[in-house]
C-alpha cells in the first residue's frame, strides 16, 4: 500500500511539473491591442487605402503564429478595439496620436498599444525590347515597401520601442512590347513587398533586444481603470476578468487632478496626480471587479495596478 501510495505521489507531482509552466505562461502574458498602422507612402497609388490595413494584417497574423510572440503576448480581439474606438470618436484607422492611444489602451486594460506606419511603396517596372522579333522582349518588375512598428506604454503614453524595416520583390519574364502590369499585378506586388517587410519587422524585433526592453517596461502590468461607484470602503471598477484582473490583485487609489496642458502647442503633458489610497480586489465579473479600499477614493478616480 505504502508503495502504491507513493507512486501516485510521484505522478501527481510529475503532472504538476508539467503543467505548472503553462499556468505561468499564461499568467504571464503582456496583454497588447493592434491598431491599423498610418500611411506616410505616396498618395498617387490606387491601392493607397489599403496599404495601413494590410500591413495591420500581416502583423497581427505574425502575432498568432510565431511561436515566441504568442507566449509572450495576448491580443485584443480587433471588434473590442474598434468598439471603443468608436466610443471614443476615433477612427479604426489613420493617425493617431500617442496620448489617444494610450487612452484607448486603458480602457481595454492593456499595457501596450501596438501601431506604426507604412514609411513607403513604390512599384517599378523596367524592360528591354528585340526590334527584329517584333517587339519581344522581356521585363523585370520589383515592388519596395518599408514598415515601422511601435509599442507605447498605456500608462505613459511614450514610446517604449520603435523597428522599422523593409521587403523587397522581384519578378521578371517574357512579354510583347506595350504590355503593362494590371491593378490587381501592381497591388499584388505592393502587397507581396508588404508582407515581407512585416516578416522583416517581426524577426528584427525578436532578434534585436527590444523583447527584453519591453518585458521590463511591463514592470507590473501597468493595468489601469477608474472608479464607477462606492459603498463604504468598497468601490467598483471598469474593469474585470476581460482585462485579467483576479481576487487579490491590488491597485493604487490615485486622484487625477487637474490636466497641465502645454501653453504653446496645447499637448496634453500628463496631471497633477495624488495618490489618496490602496485597493485590493475581491470580487471579479467579466467586465467589472469590486475592490476594498484604504484611504480615500471616490468616483472616476483612478485605480493603477
Amino acid at each position: 500500500m505504502r508503495n502504491w501510495s507513493g507512486r501516485v505521489a510521484v505522478a501527481a507531482m510529475v503532472v504538476a511539473s508539467v503543467l505548472a509552466p503553462t499556468a505561468a505562461q499564461a499568467q504571464g502574458k503582456i496583454k497588447v491591442a493592434l491598431m491599423d498602422f498610418d500611411n506616410n507612402a505616396e498618395r498617387s497609388w490606387w491601392f493607397y487605402d489599403q496599404l495601413g490595413p494590410a500591413a495591420r494584417n500581416h502583423i497581427d497574423t505574425a502575432f498568432s503564429e510565431n511561436a515566441e510572440l504568442s507566449k509572450r503576448f495576448s491580443m485584443v480581439e480587433r471588434d473590442k478595439l474598434a468598439l471603443v474606438m468608436k466610443e471614443q470618436g476615433l477612427a479604426t484607422s489613420g493617425a493617431v496620436d500617442p496620448q489617444s492611444a494610450a487612452k484607448v489602451g486603458r480602457l481595454l486594460g492593456v499595457k501596450y498599444i501596438v501601431t506604426g506606419g507604412v514609411d513607403k511603396v513604390a512599384v517599378n517596372k523596367t524592360a528591354g525590347g528585340v526590334a527584329k522579333f517584333g517587339g519581344l522582349g522581356g521585363n523585370m518588375v520589383s515592388a519596395d515597401a518599408m514598415i515601422n512598428m511601435r509599442f507605447i506604454d498605456t500608462t505613459t503614453a511614450e514610446r517604449v520601442v520603435s523597428v522599422a524595416a523593409e521587403g523587397n520583390v522581384k519578378k521578371g519574364g517574357g512579354f510583347f512590347k506595350g504590355v503593362g502590369l494590371s491593378r490587381e499585378a501592381e497591388w499584388g506586388l505592393a502587397s507581396e513587398a508588404l508582407e515581407k517587410a512585416s516578416a522583416a519587422v517581426v524577426e528584427k524585433l525578436l532578434a534585436g533586444g527590444y523583447l527584453d526592453r519591453i518585458n521590463s517596461a511591463a514592470g507590473g502590468g501597468g493595468l489601469e481603470g477608474k472608479i464607477i461607484k462606492i459603498e463604504g470602503t468598497r468601490a467598483w471598477v471598469n474593469v474585470g476578468s476581460a482585462s485579467g484582473v483576479k481576487v487579490g490583485d491590488k491597485f493604487t487609489v490615485i486622484n487625477a487632478g487637474e490636466d497641465l496642458v502645454d501653453p504653446d502647442t496645447g499637448a496634453k503633458l500628463g496631471s497633477t496626480e495624488k495618490t489618496t489610497g490602496a485597493a485590493e480586489v475581491v470580487e471579479v465579473q467579466e467586465k467589472f471587479a469590486v475592490v476594498s479600499f484604504t484611504g480615500t477614493a471616490k468616483p472616476k478616480d483612478i485605480v493603477r495596478k
